[in-house]
């Protein structure tokens, strides 16, 4: 049985095989909370294709003689760096939040009476504040 959503899942196997990874060390890197596996409604682990780029990337990097330390670093990095690339995500939510607003007092889109641009500047803050960037 799949998890949640519609997404491609791999069992530990494949993913040891995909990345030359024991299943000890892919375990490793679990408690190390470098990746987080899914589970099934059984308890068993399921890796989505991000997790397998990810063990790739971490393989690779000590691979070429990086420390945990820097692996993690980096790791935090890009997830960073998708968390930003996915800013588009905010504004949607934002309007769906604004077009709630409107639909709950009546109004419609031309008579928004709140300033638009200042509540998309404190969400901004307020979710760059929840993700650590202030």
């Amino acid at each position: 049985m799949k998890p949640q959503g519609q997404a491609q899942f791999h069992s530990i196997g494949d993913v040891k095989i995909a990345t030359g990874l024991s299943e000890r060390r892919i375990r490793y890197y679990e408690t190390l909370e470098l990746i987080s596996p899914q589970r099934t409604t059984g308890n068993q682990r399921v890796y989505t294709d991000h997790d397998v780029e990810r063990l790739k990337l971490i393989k690779e990097l000590l691979d070429q003689g990086e420390s945990l330390r820097h692996v993690r670093e980096r790791l935090k990095e890009a997830d960073l760096a998708t968390r930003r690339d996915d800013g588009h995500d905010l504004e949607r939510d934002a309007e769906s939040y604004f077009e709630g607003k409107r639909i709950a007092r009546g109004e419609d889109r031309r008579g928004a009476t709140f300033d638009r641009q200042a509540l998309l500047r404190r969400i901004k803050r307020e979710h760059a504040y929840d993700e650590g960037d202030e």
